[in-house]
């Protein structure tokens, strides 16, 4: 029996659409083990079949290997929201290629994990640091593997996360993002994902929250999320630095680097949006994890 262990991420952290995303300390537990028979515990009932994502994956890891499937007895236990931008279908994924990797006892490299992992969910910004931990720039030269750079984010970052209670999914939001914009805004965004990724590594929330102001994608799907000017306010006036759409939505996530402004924010959000899931979260450097029973 084996354990995996897979933490959320938060995709674009608002100025790198669709090419950064960084882990963050909540987390989905998978159990694996041989069996008889297909048999999943843990996750609502109409995703106890073949059809769940997790099993989906492991089948088709198992194919990348020339291996038949085989049935097992999966028990998923997690702290992640579905359809709520932090990354719940790339757990799966992540967990899904790992779980087939260690029951039949094939090595892969990390690399190689983000590469089988970006194949099934068709982008790297979420597998790659649920793997690789930290903050992770993604991009897929033509023709080739995934490249990942990754940037060890500052332990002094709090990212204080707001989870509403509605969802926002992927293919509505990537619907109202432009698909042409003017070369002055390419050009405003290229400068800004240095200066947000050099900010994550310093701790620096002076430059984090310069650098954060996306001109691509959060000014379009911040209509999505009815919430998000009243919660904004409250963050920044509660000692926010910056806040950031997390992947596509619903969730938004404000950074500091006082734990006790964390910690105030935090009290005035559950009081202003009682219906408000909230976190006070800090970076997964670490990445997937597995652990054998």
């Amino acid at each position: 029996m084996i354990k995996i262990t897979v933490p959320a991420t938060s995709a674009n952290l608002g100025i790198g659409y669709d090419t950064l995303g960084m882990a963050v300390s909540l987390y989905a537990h998978f159990t694996f083990d041989h069996a008889d028979e297909l048999v999943i515990t843990g996750c609502p009932e109409e995703f106890q079949n073949e059809d769940n994502l997790v099993y989906q994956s492991f089948t088709q890891a198992l194919g990348t290997w020339g291996v038949d499937p085989f049935p097992i007895a999966l028990d998923i236990q997690t702290e992640i929201p579905v359809a709520r931008g932090l990354g719940s279908s790339s757990t799966c994924v992540v967990a899904g290629i790992m779980g087939a990797a260690a029951l039949t006892r094939h090595t892969v490299t990390r690399e190689e994990l983000v590469a089988m992992a970006t194949a099934i969910e068709g982008h790297p910004d979420n597998v790659a640091p649920a793997l690789l931990g930290a903050a992770v720039c993604s991009f897929t030269p033509a023709g080739e593997l995934p490249r990942c750079l990754r940037y060890e984010v500052s332990d002094r970052l709090t990212f204080v996360t707001i989870i509403p209670p509605y969802a926002v999914h992927t293919s509505g939001a990537r619907k109202v993002v432009p698909q042409e914009v003017p070369l002055s805004t390419a050009v405003w965004q290229m400068g800004r994902i240095a200066g947000l990724t050099r900010g994550l590594e310093t701790g620096d929330t002076n430059l984090i929250a310069a650098a954060n102001d996306d001109r691509l994608q959060e000014p379009y799907r911040r209509e999505l999320i009815p919430d998000y000017d009243a919660i904004r306010r409250t963050c920044l006036e509660g000692g926010a630095k910056t806040l950031w759409i997390s992947g596509s939505g619903s969730t938004l996530m404000a950074v500091t680097d006082d734990t006790i402004v964390a910690k105030f924010l935090q009290v005035r959000l559950r009081e202003e949006f009682p219906s408000c899931e909230t976190h006070i979260l800090t970076c997964d450097n670490a990445g997937a994890q597995i652990e054998y029973l």
